[in-house]
């Protein structure tokens, strides 16, 4: 084999370590799953499964691992009450404008 010719100009460049992740890792202790991402904000959809029959998705799921065992009861329970809300004020125009 040839040996690689190296030129009297050539000068050894430091090649730049990628510095570590600002954001916590999926999988991780702090972000078991992608969707739990968003979990401070109030802005995540907590995971059917994980606290049931266990999530096969694992740290690649969308969904929210951070959240309680009620989570999602209780907010498709205040859904269902907005809804409610929204559907009395509606009736109530309307009966004001006959």
């Amino acid at each position: 084999l040839p040996t690689p010719v190296v030129s009297a100009h050539y000068k050894p460049v430091a090649v730049p370590i990628a510095p570590p992740p600002l954001s916590r890792a999926p999988g991780s202790a702090e972000l078991s799953s992608i969707g739990s991402a968003a979990h401070g904000q109030c802005r995540c959809r907590p995971c059917a499964f994980f606290h049931t029959k266990c999530c096969e998705i694992g740290p690649t799921c969308r969904f929210c691992h951070l959240c309680g065992v009620d989570e999602r009861k209780r907010r498709r329970k205040e859904t269902t009450e907005q809804r409610q809300v929204a559907r009395e004020a509606r009736k109530a125009v309307v009966a004001a404008h006959r």
